[in-house]
């Protein structure tokens, strides 16, 4: 009978050690499934970030494309307006460039302010040629037309 006790003991103590593993391993499950799920939250913002970082990364490069390719013409504009005569007498009507020749057009109320206008171009540093191309005289307005040709090929065509 001290057999039968003992084995009954030892199941017994074997069946509350199995019992309380159980318990243990499904709490411990349990909590392994919610971390599971908070991490997959957050694998899910990290993909999020990284998206939304790669379409930052690509706007940030457009934008420095558009810098590099405004900087020719904006140095055209800027000279162009740097040698503008400051008295009015001097219109532009065309600046077209392509490559580095850049052809302008326009109107003066003496045709006197042309030459001046050609030598203010030639002096900026930007045109290594700049040339005459035509100059009518009117009784009010002369018209003109000059050919310049630039020290940088124009960026965007």
């Amino acid at each position: 009978m001290a057999g039968f006790i003992v084995l009954v003991a030892l199941i017994g103590g074997a069946w509350y050690w199995v019992s309380s593993e159980i318990s243990s391993l499904t709490a411990k499950r349990a909590s392994l499934t919610a971390e599971a799920a908070r991490l997959q939250v957050l694998k899910v913002e990290i993909e999020k970030y990284e998206q939304d970082k790669r379409l930052l990364e690509g706007r940030i490069e457009i934008i420095e494309k558009l810098k590099e390719n405004q900087s020719g013409p904006l140095l055209l504009i800027n000279n162009l307006i740097q040698s503008m005569p400051t008295d009015g007498t001097l219109w532009l009507t065309l600046v077209d460039q392509k490559g580095d020749r850049v052809q302008i057009k326009g109107l003066s109320v003496r045709s006197e302010a042309v030459p001046d206008f050609m030598s203010s171009l030639g002096r900026t540093g930007f045109f290594k040629t700049v040339d005459l191309e035509l100059l009518e005289d009117d009784k009010d307005t002369a018209r003109f037309s000059l050919v310049c040709i630039t020290t940088q090929k124009a960026v965007a065509e």
